[in-house]
């Protein structure tokens, strides 16, 4: 399969050829970052002695391509989030049937942390069509982007706020879903505190992540302690699907019930 293709360089209008580093060559696009943070994935899926060093690898392409700030949040709104289109769709499909399975299908309050341009609010919104949706980044320029899919009833609305400290009311929510966050959180702990409480009883929390750069089940279980919850409230699940889906893996939290 060939991940990386080489693209003519043409001149520009005035017949000037186009930037290039001093050394002579192009600076690498996002796209050849996303191969290559798709192939050491794919490696890291089928040698197990290389998931190491596959993950040290990620780490360093996630330092360069996820960005949120312009420019790059346009890249990653314009190249980025259209490669994730299957993801954002698996994860609606989930969302729905979880709302759908729970009783909780008629209006539901969602929230989306970390919801980047909102095409992840977009997909949900198509499945669950009376659902409240709030997209909440940190980036306000992230936000620009997902500004065109708000509506002027309310029904999909994008906002700037902290995981750690949402603007939310206590049980007030019956869904949060995160994709491609949670190895951003600072304090994991506060952001799954948070979600404990704004979380009613019966909703569901779904918080998906690259295996290859969030945590695993034993450092999970001490962000739950971290966080006032039992180890256990927090589980980690493997997603299926196709070869980008399954290089995620998925956290839920179940609302809990009052004391």
């Amino acid at each position: 399969m060939k991940l990386f293709r080489r693209r003519r360089v043409e001149p520009l209008a005035d017949g000037r050829a186009p930037e290039v580093e001093r050394n002579g060559r192009r600076r690498p696009s996002l796209r050849r970052l996303l191969s290559a943070l798709l192939l050491v994935g794919a490696l890291a899926v089928l040698t197990r002695p290389g998931k190491q060093v596959a993950r040290v690898v990620a780490r360093w392409i996630d330092g360069r391509v996820e960005r949120f700030s312009e420019p790059e949040s346009g890249t990653y709104a314009r190249v980025l989030a259209p490669v994730l289109g299957r993801l954002y769709r698996r994860v609606a499909d989930e969302a729905a049937a979880e709302l759908a399975a729970r009783g909780l299908i008629r209006r539901p309050t969602i929230v989306d942390l970390g919801c980047g341009p909102g095409d992840l609010v977009v997909a949900i919104s198509r499945r669950i069509r009376d659902a409240r949706i709030i997209g909440l980044d940190l980036s306000p320029s992230m936000l620009l982007w997902a500004g065109r899919h708000a509506t002027t009833d309310g029904r999909l609305k994008f906002v700037v706020g902290d995981a750690a400290d949402l603007p939310f009311g206590d049980a007030s929510v019956d869904l949060v879903v995160s994709t491609l966050s949670l190895h951003h959180w600072a304090e994991p702990a506060d952001v799954f505190a948070e979600i404990a409480r704004v979380l009613r009883t019966g909703g569901v929390a779904l918080v998906y992540d690259l295996d290859l750069l969030t945590l695993g089940s034993s450092q999970m279980a001490e962000v739950a302690r971290e966080a006032g919850l039992e180890p256990g409230d927090i589980t980690r699940e493997r997603v299926g699907g196709g070869l980008i889906t399954r290089l995620f893996v998925r956290f839920r939290l179940d609302g809990l019930a009052e004391e």
